[in-house]
């Protein structure tokens, strides 16, 4: 087989025309089953129920820093979707007293995974 620089066709292919590509594409795509399904749509979405005045509060998951909760709350760029699994969920803010959550994602999930974070008044 030959490849053409530039727009990446193989020469034998060009043969079979854009009908023959349509049908190849439609018969790989059809059928596709639940357990056959990506990440992404075995993932439940992470919903972060806070205070007005906490928006700015950090958000990590699993030790890794994810965003603010506003971010995380826009249609934009949220919501965070978490995969199949066990996840350590933190919610920090200065002067609050930081939320862990410990939340599991079942494979065969169908809602959001959705944590309330109460982030008290730290005294001292």
């Amino acid at each position: 087989m030959s490849y053409t620089r530039g727009c990446n066709r193989m020469s034998k292919m060009s043969g079979m025309g854009w009908m023959g590509a349509l049908a190849l594409a439609l018969a790989l795509a059809g059928g596709c089953k639940r357990s056959e399904l990506s990440g992404a749509e075995q993932s439940a979405p992470l919903v972060l129920e806070v205070a007005p005045a906490d928006l700015d509060a950090e958000v990590f998951v699993d030790g890794n820093y994810v965003g603010q909760v506003k971010v995380l709350q826009e249609p934009e760029t949220g919501p965070l979707l978490l995969a199949p699994g066990i996840h350590r969920i933190e919610v920090r803010k200065p002067g609050r007293f930081p939320v862990q959550v410990t939340a599991t994602v079942k494979k065969d999930r169908n809602g959001p995974v959705v944590i309330r974070a109460e982030l008290l008044e730290d005294p001292s």
